[in-house]
């Protein structure tokens, strides 16, 4: 990516920021990111397919684990699964289908939907 292209990425991300309160996200700013996610429903929806058991996910009683990364701080790093920049569509794109994406990854397609990743994403956004 040449300087133009890096100085468009750092003028989006400032706005980005801008946008969403400077990275901090509450339930209602993730909403807003991920157009009408429901974070709270985001939450069961984590629990209910097994992401504890992989990763170490905060407010999520038992998920310690670290078979994958931590999940904390997801809302304000650059990049997921250090392959995407980090906004609302890649996270939902990841969301549904991680080897799709990298097929390197070892997270699994758990064959999430699109309405499901949504509100997952609006979940993890409020993790800064």
């Amino acid at each position: 990516m040449g300087m133009t292209g890096r100085r468009w990425c750092g003028a989006a991300l400032l706005s980005l920021v801008a946008a969403t309160g400077a990275c901090t996200h509450g339930e209602a700013d993730a909403a807003a990111l991920t157009n009408g996610g429901d974070a709270a429903r985001g939450k069961e929806l984590i629990r209910a397919y097994g992401c504890g058991s992989c990763h170490t996910i905060p407010r999520l009683a038992g998920a310690v684990s670290t078979v994958g990364p931590n999940l904390q701080g997801i809302a304000t790093r650059a990049y997921i699964a250090g392959v995407l920049p980090n906004n609302p569509d890649n996270m939902m794109r990841w969301i549904i289908d991680p080897p799709g994406i990298d097929d390197k990854t070892a997270m699994p397609n758990l064959h999430v939907g699109a309405a499901e990743a949504r509100d997952i994403a609006a979940y993890l956004y409020t993790l800064q």
